[in-house]
């Protein structure tokens, strides 16, 4: 166990390793097992555990003839302990707001403090912690963090709604006046856009225009291909339906392509959706009348977009479907 834990602590596992000095010290029971464990407890913070550790290696009983690793090891341990001592945080606890003759029942990490220590510094572990208090009057918690040597004062302060550590935020007096409160939130909306009607225009408009031309240019192929065969044709046959049949096929293709962009852009527009903010104020009842009566109307809401469109993609095809 000792050498598994050596191992283990030269690697970086210091949890792994002390679970492994632990258990031997827990089977041997003697100054060098024990030093092991403090050690390890001081490199992982435990420094109360390292304390009470070194605490148990004094309390072992000596001899004439222990061997000097016992002797060695009860010297380390004496001087591993004047170095941890001053290391130790300390936090003192206050508790306010409690009744006449009441007691708090106060708590570190789930840990009672006895009512009789109450008031006076607390040694603690460097770390996160939470300290609580309940009584009669109400319970309060504050979380704190604590370095080596700090010396911290926590004062909590007893109320019904359980936060009363200091510095928590103070609610509104009573007989105040009820504030005005605004929720604003951020949600998307998948209603169209401008940049939706406008990419789908422009998108229809080339998909007819790539549509038109290319039934042109196609029509006008298949006539050359009849009276062209091989593309050979008939002396003074003119170039010119070569020419037209050309220009319309590159018209269809950029207006397919500029047609699959636009119903692109607008199908994308209505999936990603857009920011949306909307305020609803919450307002007091009327002063003069009750429920509804004297208040403003709300506002009714905005009416759902029936849009639902949803893009499909065939074998050397692909398009759009909805409905409104």
């Amino acid at each position: 166990m000792m050498g598994e834990g050596r191992e283990l602590r030269d690697k970086g596992d210091l949890k792994a390793a002390l679970q492994r000095f632990k258990t031997a010290d827990s089977l041997m029971h003697v100054p060098t097992t024990g030093l092991e464990v403090a050690k390890t407890q001081v490199a992982l913070g435990l420094l109360l555990e390292a304390r009470d550790t070194i605490a148990a290696i004094r309390k072992l009983p000596q001899g004439p003839n222990d061997p000097a690793p016992f002797t060695d090891a009860r010297n380390k341990a004496d001087d591993l302990d004047t170095t941890v001592e001053p290391k130790i945080p300390s936090v003192t606890i206050t508790v306010g707001g409690t009744a006449e003759g009441e007691t708090a029942a106060v708590s570190i990490d789930g840990a009672s403090i006895p009512a009789s220590i109450a008031g006076l510094p607390r040694k603690v572990n460097p770390g996160h912690h939470t300290v609580t208090a309940k009584g009669t009057s109400g319970e309060a918690s504050q979380e704190i963090d604590v370095a080596e040597g700090d010396k911290k004062q926590v004062q909590l302060v007893l109320s019904t709604g359980g936060a009363g550590g200091e510095g928590a935020p103070a609610g509104g007096g009573e007989g105040e006046p009820a504030k005005e409160s605004t929720s604003t939130s951020e949600t998307k909306v998948h209603s169209p856009t401008v940049l939706t009607y406008v990419s789908g225009g422009v998108g229809a408009a080339g998909l007819v225009a790539g549509t038109i031309t290319g039934i042109l240019s196609l029509s006008t192929t298949s006539k050359l291909k009849t009276e062209c065969p091989n593309h050979v044709c008939p002396a003074g046959q003119p170039t010119s339906d070569y020419n037209s049949a050309s220009t319309m096929g590159t018209i269809s293709t950029v207006g397919f392509i500029v047609g699959l962009v636009g119903a692109g852009v607008a199908v994308t527009t209505l999936i990603i959706g857009h920011e949306a903010p909307s305020e609803t104020p919450a307002r007091a009842p009327s002063e003069t009348g009750g429920g509804n009566g004297g208040g403003e109307a709300p506002a009714p809401a905005a009416p759902e977009s029936r849009l639902r469109v949803t893009p499909w993609i065939g074998l050397g095809s692909a398009g759009v479907f909805g409905t409104f």
